[in-house]
């Protein structure tokens, strides 16, 4: 491996001045032929996702899709041009970006082709070669990604990362030919990937897995609706989003509400005991791996434990690699204990359920949240009706995403996404990417 890992190194930095004068023209007729590629191969990517990663077919439709949409910003915005001038007292200064070097994209098992999809097209845009490393759970999808993204490039800019020792990823890692990390996956991974690093340029989404859903007392609209949606956003991807749902805080009178969530949640859990070969394609799939399944297990039992409040309203069970939907809820609880709670990254389709009964509790649950630019998390959702509300609800709370009356799953190219402090560096996003990507160089005339 290591002939090939000097060989890789070596074509990424011949082909970084390549990829860096790629006319806008040439930037488009690659991504429109990348978008051709993956329709004509969405079956076997769609045959893929389902096999490696386990998520049943509409989400792996909705994964296929989404990469898609994604090369067709980057057709759509392929003539961005982020140059700026300014003329003062006779002198000119020019500023243009330049992409600080070859990108090395390390990608999840979670999001196996939109992730690869905004980093590479990001780095398409930027004007740098790529050393693209799917997660060893989604190889097979991130090769073929790979091999239509290559078909479209002939082969140039875009490089493959090839399994080897933990030694010869830490020889590209730290490797001065690499100018840009961006990695989306486990804390302690992404800082290990900075001690490896040194100088250069990071861009990582890294805790997550914990979002929750606060309902104002003001709020009314409590709807079927919005009953699906947050069904949703908690079964979506097996649970495994890094947005997924998780903790709901919600007035004790809208208790019936929960019921009603509680019994389609139940429902769907019926279903996967009729039929559980058909629900797994249809309804909710198993965890990427066993292990995943006991991790979440134990965290599950750690923080029932915490408490003797907790009320079982659909018990956690766990069948190898499979969790079945989980609810807990709680009517008195520990601020402490909560904030201890919001820590965890919870893979599966688990929520737990917080009831508060005045304002003093509602505040305790917005201290827990408040106040820490540490530990924050990527998204939340806040329901309300009152606009006053939102400034207040707002006040001190540094979350990455904060999102209105919808479910924190909410997703837009063009808006950033990442949380702060153990949550990420940099945000994605796609004009938050490419800023990231490149640095100004400045020109100036005088």
């Amino acid at each position: 491996m290591k002939n090939k890992t000097s060989e890789i190194l070596a074509k990424l930095s011949t082909d970084y001045f390549k990829a860096l004068n790629l006319t806008y023209k040439k930037k488009k007729e690659i991504f429109s032929k990348i978008k051709k590629e993956i329709l004509i191969n969405k079956k076997q990517l769609l045959h893929l996702i389902i096999k490696e990663i386990k998520l049943t077919e509409k989400d792996a439709e909705k994964e296929i899709l989404r990469a898609y949409k994604t090369f067709d910003i980057a057709e759509q915005q392929s003539d961005y041009n982020a140059e700026k001038e300014i003329s003062k007292n006779g002198i000119v200064i020019k500023e243009k970006r330049l992409a600080r070097g070859p990108l090395f994209a390390i990608t999840p098992f979670s999001s196996p082709l939109s992730s690869p999809a905004h980093k590479i097209s990001l780095g398409i845009m930027a004007g740098s070669s790529i050393l693209f490393k799917p997660s060893h759970l989604a190889k097979q999808t991130g090769k073929t990604l790979f091999e239509i993204i290559s078909k479209a490039t002939k082969g140039q800019y875009i490089y493959f990362y090839e399994e080897g020792s933990q030694k010869d990823l830490q020889k590209i890692i730290s490797n001065d030919r690499i100018g840009i990390i961006s990695f989306t996956g486990a804390y302690e991974t992404g800082k290990e990937i900075i001690k490896t690093g040194g100088v250069k340029k990071y861009h990582m989404e890294l805790s997550g897995g914990n979002s929750p859903i606060i309902f104002a007392e003001d709020y009314t609209d409590y709807s079927d609706e919005l009953i699906e949606r947050i069904v949703d956003g908690i079964l979506a991807k097996n649970g495994q989003r890094c947005v997924s749902i998780k903790h709901i805080f919600i007035p004790l009178k809208q208790k019936e509400f929960i019921k009603k969530i509680k019994n389609r949640l139940l429902s769907i859990k019926f279903k996967i005991k009729k039929d559980f070969a058909k629900a797994k394609k249809n309804l909710l799939g198993p965890l990427i791996t066993k292990e995943y399944a006991m991790d979440s297990e134990m965290k599950v039992n750690y923080i029932l434990q915490q408490s003797k409040n907790y009320i079982t309203m659909i018990k956690f069970k766990r069948q190898k690699d499979y969790v079945f939907p989980t609810m807990y809820l709680i009517q008195n609880y520990d601020k402490e204990i909560l904030k201890k709670n919001l820590e965890f990254d919870l893979p599966g389709p688990i929520v737990f359920v917080y009831l508060y009964k005045n304002p003093t509790e509602y505040g305790q649950i917005l201290a827990s949240l408040k106040n820490d630019y540490i530990r924050s998390g990527l998204q939340l959702s806040f329901f309300t009706k009152n606009n006053l509300s939102i400034s207040n609800f707002l006040n001190n709370l540094v979350w990455g995403g904060v999102i209105v009356n919808d479910i924190p799953t909410f997703r837009d190219e063009f808006m950033s996404f990442g949380g702060f402090g153990k949550a990420g560096l940099g945000k994605e996003g796609f004009f938050e990417t490419l800023n990231l990507y490149t640095d100004p160089q400045v020109i100036v005339y005088k």
